[in-house]
């Protein structure tokens, strides 16, 4: 198993975020955790990462436990995060946006292959390569979010409301490119999204929070024809 998540708690003062959500992902999984805004979702991905701290619980990624790791460490360990809304550097320009995303990492990856990928992925980092982030629109900065997030070869893509903000072409572009990135090149990606009809159309499985608990679990075409799930989340 690649990721393993047992029993997490989250709080923040008195008010308690996530209560007691355990879940796993395996080596070239797509898998994608829904919910209504303030459900938790983000709070568990910024754990994971290392963002915000963990009250109880245990995470452990690679067979390694590393509930008290720092950010850094888990990002030297193969984990990356696109944040909610590309968060992109925005007096920087694309370059060393994803500069950044190699930072103290680049003997571990072949620095002029991976941009090479990268630009033939996303052409239009190649050609606003020098141009700073705030000048590009909110579709090409998210490309720029996830292509910062790729250039270090992660193990792990944990990816937080892509579509927020987007025009719905543009989501189903960010989408499709997860898709492909998880499909066609292997990686394992943890999807955190309150479009759940988009989200469910790409993932293997699913998990629904409500209110920092797991209400359900299952296959993506299981969840999707759920009841429950379509009145909710679905509008169907």
């Amino acid at each position: 198993m690649l990721l393993e998540v047992e029993n997490l708690k989250i709080s923040y003062g008195d008010i308690e975020a996530v209560s007691g959500v355990s879940f796993a992902l395996e080596q070239g999984e797509l898998v994608s955790i829904i919910g209504a805004n303030g459900a938790g979702k983000t709070s568990i991905l910024n754990a994971l990462m290392g963002i915000v701290p963990v009250n109880e619980g245990r995470i452990s990624f690679q067979g390694r436990q590393i509930t008290r790791w720092p950010a850094f460490r888990r990002a030297r360990a193969g984990m990356r995060m696109v944040p909610e809304r590309a968060r992109t550097f925005a007096r920087l320009t694309v370059y060393e946006n994803l500069m950044v995303g190699v930072y103290k990492l680049r003997n571990k990856v072949d620095l002029g292959r991976r941009l090479q990928w990268l630009y033939k992925m996303f052409p239009i980092l190649e050609k606003r390569k020098n141009q700073p982030a705030n000048t590009m629109s909110g579709g090409e900065q998210q490309q720029l979010a996830i292509a910062r997030a790729l250039i270090s070869d992660p193990d792990l893509l944990l990816v937080d409301e892509v579509s927020m903000g987007l025009m719905p072409k543009l989501v189903d572009e960010v989408f499709d490119l997860l898709k492909r990135l998880n499909r066609q090149q292997g990686l394992t990606i943890l999807l955190v999204e309150q479009n759940a009809v988009a989200s469910l159309e790409i993932s293997d499985r699913a998990y629904v929070l409500e209110t920092g608990n797991l209400a359900c679990q299952g296959s993506a075409a299981e969840l999707s024809q759920d009841p429950r799930v379509r009145e909710v989340y679905l509008g169907h």
